[in-house]
């Protein structure tokens, strides 16, 4: 159990918002470790842009990469 709160849509900073609508676009949810990092707006901002970063240049498939990063995120505990 996570000793924070996950913050929801209508609690979230107005210029994350649109985080929420892309998360439930992939995934057809919204994911709570996403919902947890939204406490530090610095901290989703530097996420996309190494997401970008990372992208640019695509040696792995994404699919592989999607998976990897939900394997980590549960094998750290972090809830669904």
């Amino acid at each position: 159990m996570a000793r924070l709160t996950p913050i929801e849509k209508h609690e979230a900073p107005w210029h994350l918002r649109w985080f929420y609508r892309v998360m439930r676009k992939m995934f057809g949810k919204e994911l709570t470790p996403a919902k947890m990092q939204m406490r530090l707006p610095g901290m989703i901002w530097g996420t996309i842009a190494m997401e970008a970063g990372l992208s640019r240049k695509r040696r792995v498939s994404l699919r592989y990469s999607q998976l990897a990063k939900v394997r980590t995120a549960s094998r750290i505990g972090c809830p669904f």
